[in-house]
C-alpha cells in the first residue's frame, strides 16, 4: 500500500482550532496554579497573562503560515505520529527510540529492512521532505516538556537572587515560561486529539470493510465544528475535569516519556470509535459530545501533571545559583563604564 504525499496532508492539518487549544490550557494552568502557590508562579494568573499564555498554545500552528521548506521540515511532523505506519515498519510506540535523531535513524534501517511498505517519498509536493516520516509528536512533547523545565530554573533562579539589576532578565525568563507552556500545551493537545495518532486523520485510507467515511473534512469537524456545536470549551473541560488520577501521580519528572507514550496510546484507542460515530450520526449527538470532552479533558489533565512535574523538576539548588552567576555576571562592559 503506498502512502504518497500523506504527511504533507497531515502537515497542514491542526487539531482542536484555536479556541479548543486555548481552553484546554487555560483549565490546565488553572489547576497548576491551585496546586503551585510558589510566589514566583503568581504572576501567571495575574493581568493580562492568562490569555497570554493560553494563546501561545496556538503559536505551533501559526508556524505554518509560511510556506517555507525549513520550517514546515521541522514542525509539521511534529503535530502527529501515524501508529500504523510504524507497525508497518515492524516498529511500535512502545519501541521508538525516545531522542529524535535516534528515531530517525530507527526509521531509516527500519526501511532498508522494509522496502515495500511505508511511506514514498513524492518530490513534486514534498518539498519539505516529510513524506518519509510518521510523525515526531512523542518527540516534540518531551522536547518541548525540557524547554519548560530548563525556562522555569532559570526564571526561579532570577526569583531566588532577587537583585535589582535582574529584573529586565527576571522579565524575559517570565516571557520564555509563558511561551513553553504555551506551546508544550499545543502539543500535548495535538496528541488527545485521535485523528493525530493515525494515517486515518483525513478520512479512512485502504481497506475499509466498515465502511467508515473518506472525507477529508472529518479532521476539521473534529477540531472545530463538534466543539462548536455541542459547546466544549472551558466550562465542559474544567465540568470533566478529574485532578487525582493516580496514572497522573508518579510522572518521572526528569524523562516523562513512558506517559507521553501512554498518554497517545489513550488517544488512539479512540480513533476507530470517532469513525463509528460519524458513520453511526452520533458524533452530533450525546455520545459524540461525550467522547470529545474525554478527549480535550484528558489533555488537560495530561498537561497539569506536566506541569506539575516540570516545576518539581525545575527546583534550583545552591549550585545552580552560584553557578547561574558565575557564568552569567553583570559586570559593566567598557563601554558601559564610559
Amino acid at each position: 500500500m503506498s502512502f504518497v504525499g500523506l504527511s504533507v496532508v497531515a502537515g497542514s492539518s491542526l487539531a482542536w482550532d484555536a479556541p479548543g487549544h486555548r481552553a484546554i490550557t487555560a483549565v490546565a494552568m488553572e489547576q497548576f496554579r491551585a496546586k503551585v502557590t510558589d510566589a514566583s508562579l503568581a504572576w501567571t494568573g495575574e493581568g493580562n497573562w492568562p490569555v497570554v499564555i493560553a494563546d501561545q498554545a496556538t503559536v505551533p500552528d501559526r508556524w505554518r503560515n509560511v510556506r517555507m521548506p525549513s520550517l514546515a521540515h521541522v514542525n509539521n511532523p511534529d503535530h502527529y505520529i501515524d501508529v500504523e505506519d510504524l507497525t508497518e515498519l515492524g516498529l511500535s510506540l512502545r519501541s521508538i527510540e525516545p531522542l529524535r535523531h535516534e528515531f530517525a535513524i530507527q526509521l531509516a534501517m527500519a526501511r532498508q529492512a522494509h522496502p515495500s511498505v511505508g511511506r514514498q517519498s513524492n518530490p513534486a509536493r514534498d518539498t519539505a521532505k516529510t513524506d518519509m516520516y510518521p510523525g515526531f509528536l512523542p518527540q516534540a512533547i518531551s522536547e518541548q516538556y525540557a524547554r519548560l523545565v530548563s525556562n522555569l530554573k532559570t526564571m526561579r533562579t532570577l526569583a531566588k537572587l532577587n537583585e535589582p539589576a535582574r529584573v529586565p532578565q527576571l522579565e524575559n525568563a517570565r516571557l520564555n515560561v509563558a511561551w513553553s507552556l504555551g506551546v508544550l500545551s499545543h502539543f500535548v493537545a495535538d496528541a488527545a486529539q485521535p485523528l493525530h495518532t493515525t494515517r486515518h486523520h483525513h478520512g479512512w485510507v485502504g481497506e475499509n470493510p466498515s465502511g467508515y467515511t473518506t472525507r477529508r473534512e472529518i479532521h476539521a469537524e473534529i477540531d472545530a465544528t463538534v466543539l462548536e456545536k455541542h459547546d466544549i470549551y472551558d466550562a465542559a473541560i474544567r465540568a470533566g475535569f478529574k485532578g487525582d488520577r493516580p496514572d497522573l501521580a508518579d510522572i518521572n519528572e526528569s524523562n516523562p516519556w513512558s506517559a507521553v507514550l501512554t498518554h497517545i496510546e489513550r488517544s488512539h484507542a479512540a480513533m476507530e470509535d470517532i469513525y463509528k460515530l460519524e458513520k453511526s450520526g452520533d458524533l452530533w449527538k450525546e455520545p459524540g459530545k461525550a467522547l470529545i470532552i474525554q478527549r480535550v479533558t484528558d489533555a488537560a489533565e495530561m498537561l497539569a501533571a506536566l506541569y506539575n512535574a516540570a516545576w518539581e523538576a525545575s527546583t534550583p539548588s545552591e549550585d545552580d545559583l552560584k553557578t547561574f552567576v558565575k557564568y552569567d555576571s553583570l559586570q559593566a562592559t567598557k563601554s558601559d563604564a564610559k
